[in-house]
């Protein structure tokens, strides 16, 4: 069975477990929706960016005792990019509700948080006002990545789920202006749009960092985002998990360590290719240093 399983191409694979998996998770949503105004906001979400460690971070902290999981221990909800056609409702019975708090803060003996890691909200247009919206004090996590290293683990990624048809990174990097055309201005107009393209082959666009920052500072205080390098995570997780542990109010456990997820270590693209996205990222990587008033790590 395990040899015919192997058979299918990974793509199709991947395709059919997240199916099912939402399958099971509406089933499961359908008996918490009638109970969804005794559910609080998140306590955090992560919001981006995609490829840049999210998951290995929503990961360590769901090991924290303090935190509680959210319905079948999903990392991302994808309310305010691809599901903010359903109501608020929806997305609030992902988490625990005030009972279940109060309950595992008398177990842990500290107040409980919960949150969850949808790295396109940070990308989406309208991402940050819905969420200005809806859960205007929750704290917000953003991890940036060396752009140039993003880009390519994006298309790589795209590739292996089956979303890219364009192999060939320069291809799809000549490609994506055509593609992302007017997507930005569509998504505002029409709330109910969901662009699959804007969401797989935002190669260049989505290391663009310092727009996406600034959207974010327009609807929420700096004190409620904390912004962390990708590379100064990895370079040293014990403090830096630390400092994010003391940024959401619980007890530092050290328990927690980083685990690498959804990582691809195949980096072989062409030296010219290298070349070429340092100089897209040039002037974005400045204003973002000058947003932050910090030295990026990868300039």
């Amino acid at each position: 069975m395990n040899a015919i399983i192997n058979q299918i191409p990974s793509a199709l694979r991947q395709s059919v477990r997240r199916t099912g998996r939402r399958m099971v998770l509406e089933a499961a949503l359908t008996t918490r929706k009638g109970a969804a105004a005794d559910r609080p906001a998140p306590d955090f979400v992560i919001v981006g960016a995609q490829r840049c460690g999210t998951t290995s971070l929503f990961r360590a902290l769901a090991k924290h005792p303090a935190m509680m999981s959210n319905v079948l221990d999903a990392k991302g909800v994808h309310y305010f990019d691809t599901g903010y056609d359903k109501k608020l409702s929806w997305y609030l019975s992902h988490f625990p509700s005030k009972s279940d708090r109060d309950a595992h803060a008398a177990s842990v003996g500290q107040t409980p948080i919960a949150g969850e890691a949808s790295p396109y909200y940070m990308f989406h247009p309208a991402g940050a006002s819905r969420m200005h919206k809806a859960i205007p004090d929750t704290k917000l996590i953003v991890l940036l990545r060396d752009p140039v290293k993003r880009a390519i683990s994006h298309h790589l990624h795209m590739v292996w789920e089956g979303h890219e048809k364009v192999e060939d990174l320069d291809e799809a990097l000549d490609l994506e202006s055509t593609r992302l055309q007017g997507l930005d201005a569509a998504l505002l107009a029409d709330p109910t749009l969901i662009s699959r393209t804007h969401q797989h082959f935002s190669y260049m666009a989505r290391g663009h960092y310092a727009g996406q920052l600034e959207r974010l500072f327009e609807h929420f205080d700096r004190s409620q985002v904390l912004v962390m390098a990708t590379e100064t995570l990895t370079e040293n997780p014990e403090s830096n998990l630390a400092k994010i542990q003391e940024f959401l109010g619980i007890k530092v456990d050290p328990e927690i360590h980083l685990e690498k997820r959804n990582a691809s270590d195949r980096f072989h693209p062409r030296q010219d290719t290298v070349e070429r996205l340092s100089e897209v990222f040039v002037e974005s990587n400045r204003r973002l240093g000058d947003l932050l008033d910090v030295e990026l790590p990868w300039r």
